[in-house]
């Protein structure tokens, strides 16, 4: 996926990069520059792919250094963290 299509997908789900940041306290843009491949962090790779629901494989195909599954607890408490931060905006 690219950023474009990363972004779509989240506004269908009415999630934002602001409910990622929001939710992982960082800014807005950091959360934008990972999405669109201009920075790097798998930890927001990993947030992302969360709040979509799909395989961070699946949504950074071209990025295999993130593709590393966390484990289910970690990911269940950051699936909190980006709700409650989207139902709080």
């Amino acid at each position: 996926m690219n950023g474009d299509q990363i972004l779509q997908e989240l506004n269908q789900l009415d999630l934002s990069y602001a409910d990622i940041a929001k939710a992982m306290n960082i800014s807005r843009v950091t959360v934008s520059l990972v999405a669109n491949r201009k920075g790097h962090s798998r930890r927001i790779a990993r947030a992302l792919a969360i709040a979509l629901d799909k395989p961070v494989e699946e949504v950074f195909p071209d990025r295999p250094k993130y593709h590393h599954r966390p484990d289910p607890a970690q990911r269940l408490r950051l699936l909190a963290a980006v709700r409650d931060a989207a139902d709080a905006a």
